[in-house]
């Protein structure tokens, strides 16, 4: 009787500690990957507030928008379709509808002054600098009516975007 009760208790201590030390285990690895996930988006956060975009819109037609996008923050912002999204609404058919459209870079200059860069040679702008583009809706989308308020976001790579308004004449 005496030695079955030893191998009895030798069991359920073996037992306890490998149970504690799969709950030990896991909860280092639960830790682990948290912190692990913490630094990753405090890190996407800290570029956020490194991006700063403004917009303007130049002018409005029936299929295409000029606009200007300027970086106002600390990163360079690269300029090319599906990198960055331009999405534009507008009221057409007396409802609001969102249109995803593409761009082209007409020219890419230093804010504020004449000195422009070759689109081709700088597809991108600097802090600092600003880029012409020309939004051309898709041909699913009806023209933009006169007197329609226009709504246009560029939407960065980064999740930061800039929103310009107008009404077209």
């Amino acid at each position: 009787m005496g030695f079955s009760s030893t191998i009895c208790a030798a069991i359920i201590l073996i037992g306890l500690l490998i149970m504690i030390g799969s709950v030990s285990a896991t909860f280092f690895l639960v830790l682990k990957e948290g912190i692990s996930s913490w630094i990753a988006v405090s890190r996407a956060e800290r570029v956020k507030l490194d991006i700063g975009l403004w917009l303007n819109i130049s002018s409005l037609g029936d299929r295409a928008i000029n606009v200007t996008v300027r970086n106002t923050g600390s990163r360079t912002i690269f300029l090319a379709n599906g990198w960055n999204d331009v999405i534009v609404a507008y009221n057409a058919s007396g409802y609001w509808r969102p249109f995803l459209s593409d761009f082209d870079i007409e020219q890419v200059r230093v804010a504020g002054s004449e000195t422009a860069f070759s689109p081709l040679s700088h597809p991108y702008i600097n802090p600092g600098e600003e880029a012409v583009i020309t939004i051309q809706i898709p041909a699913e989308a009806p023209d933009i009516p006169h007197g329609s308020v226009v709504m246009v976001v560029f939407a960065t790579h980064y999740g930061v975007s800039a929103v310009g308004e107008a009404v077209r004449p």
